[in-house]
């Protein structure tokens, strides 16, 4: 009798639904990641579960700093050129040991010409990285070498004060030469079941394994954001919203008690430079000028994103007082009288103008709003135009639109994270190039004091928001709600969250 008794108590533990007993963090995905190679991966979702599954010299802890990783110790030369790391002992999940030559093949196969990488610039800071992507010269000369299996010495092309911040991103992460995937992370992949599941546990060759305290990662794949909240509320979800899943739904934030964080990204609504009537600065300042940055946040977004008058965000700010007033209206209807009789136009002559965006809802609320913003500035209809995200992107990238929406969030923690998006081989999309702003960032390249080097950043900032390329509106802040239980899970600024040191209480 007494065994039975054990036995049935043993049962009812086994068969316990509490995941906070079986210390496993249950969350969803919006979609299947494209990939678990981190050369490939660019979402926030998929570079969040690839974050998981990988690590590089350096990982950020939660104050945003890097901190060694597989890189036991390094040194930097006097010109800070050369990067040397020294590798601690660690292993891959098939038991092979981690060598210098991982990084080495990772890097070098990322930016060969024929390797699709949509991130293989983020490699550029190294010597010759930028010529071999291009083709202009082979992926030998890049300036990564391993002196040994546990010495890898990385050459730069002029000083990157933020070198060490990339080293902890997915682009420079170790990728064994095999077959079979593996990995090196806090967490492997035990199950996979696309467009349903996917089980994460908790890695027993990683190096730092001690300090992992979950058992493991449990995602639901599922797309759909009402029955995401759903799960949630059964507590069949532990985490709900970003960065893995969808935006908390306007009318769950207004009830539910949630969380943001910071992120380094920026929305704002782009111009067609190259196209009448946008052609013109001024136009574009007064249609800035015009948007109540607060109304949108306020009514709209009702969350803490904070109200942009340049596209820095503010972990990465310049200048402390914003560039211009938000809202503008005098000024913007000023300027815009100006450019009707500078061109000749009455309202009923003015070219159409059009505003693009994706339709997704919230996106959709604040193009209306703005278009009232502007009906009621400019006494002028201006027509909304939702195009399918796909579509969209094409349009964008062939310059077949006058103004759209856009946004980007840094791929590291520095203004030219941002401002290089807008140099002359950047990728904006808004067809604007100055050569006053593409000699200052070449010259911030070259600049090792950092308060020199800011001082021309901010100046190349300026250009920017004086020529208005695009009209900034607000800097984003993640909403997410997670249970109570759930602790010590490292956000990024960068969006991505790190579940390395996440415990249940």
């Amino acid at each position: 009798m007494r065994y039975l008794t054990i036995l049935l108590a043993l049962l009812a533990l086994t068969s316990c639904g509490d995941k906070k007993s079986s210390q496993a963090l249950r969350l969803n995905l919006v979609d299947d990641p494209v990939s678990l190679d981190p050369r490939v991966v660019r979402s926030l979702k998929d570079l969040t579960v690839v974050k998981q599954l990988f690590d590089g010299l350096m990982r950020m802890d939660a104050n945003g700093e890097p901190q060694g990783a597989i890189a036991e110790r390094f040194e930097i030369s006097d010109d800070l050129l050369k990067y040397t790391f020294h590798l601690r002992e660690s292993q891959w999940t098939n038991g092979a040991h981690l060598t210098a030559h991982d990084f080495v093949y990772a890097w070098k196969s990322a930016l060969d010409p024929e390797f699709c990488s949509d991130y293989s610039y983020m490699l550029y800071p190294i010597k010759n990285a930028k010529a071999a992507r291009e083709g202009m010269c082979s992926t030998d000369e890049v300036g990564v070498t391993a002196l040994n299996a546990r010495t890898l010495v990385v050459e730069l092309e002029a000083p990157t004060p933020y070198f060490l911040e990339l080293t902890a991103f997915p682009t420079y992460f170790p990728v064994k030469q095999c077959e079979k995937f593996v990995c090196n992370g806090p967490f492997k992949v035990k199950k996979w079941t696309p467009q349903s599941e996917m089980l994460l546990v908790k890695n027993s060759r990683y190096w730092d394994a001690n300090n992992v305290h979950l058992s493991g990662l449990s995602f639901t794949i599922i797309d759909d954001s009402n029955t995401e909240s759903l799960l949630f509320e059964k507590n069949e979800l532990d985490w709900l919203g970003q960065p893995t899943s969808h935006d908390i739904a306007l009318a769950l934030i207004s009830r539910m008690k949630h969380d943001s964080y910071p992120v380094a990204g920026t929305f704002w609504f782009k111009f067609n430079t190259e196209k009448t009537p946008f052609d013109q600065p001024k136009l574009r300042r007064a249609f800035s000028y015009a948007i109540n940055r607060k109304e949108i946040i306020e009514h709209i977004l009702q969350g803490n994103q904070a109200l942009a008058t340049g596209p820095l965000p503010p972990s990465m700010q310049l200048q402390e007082a914003p560039y211009f007033e938000d809202g503008n209206t005098r000024l913007a209807k000023k300027l815009f009288e100006e450019v009707l009789a500078e061109n000749g136009w009455t309202r009923d002559t003015l070219p159409k103008i059009v505003l693009n965006y994706t339709p997704s809802t919230r996106i959709t609320n604040i193009a209306q709003l703005v278009q009232d913003q502007w009906k009621k500035s400019f006494n002028i209809d201006v027509a909304l135009e939702a195009v399918e995200i796909h579509c969209y992107r094409r349009n964008i990238r062939e310059g077949l639109y006058q103004v759209g929406s856009g946004e980007w969030i840094a791929d590291f923690n520095d203004p030219l994270a941002f401002l290089e998006l807008f140099d002359e081989n950047g990728i904006s999309d808004t067809g604007w190039c100055n050569e006053t702003f593409s000699k200052l960032l070449s010259e911030s390249l070259t600049e090792c004091d950092r308060v020199k080097r800011n001082e021309i950043l901010q100046k190349a900032e300026k250009i920017l928001v004086d020529e208005m390329p695009i009209a900034p509106i607000y800097h984003y802040a993640f909403d997410y709600v997670k249970k109570g239980y759930v602790k010590d899970v490292v956000l990024s600024p960068l969006g991505i969250a790190d579940f390395k040191y996440a415990t249940i209480e």
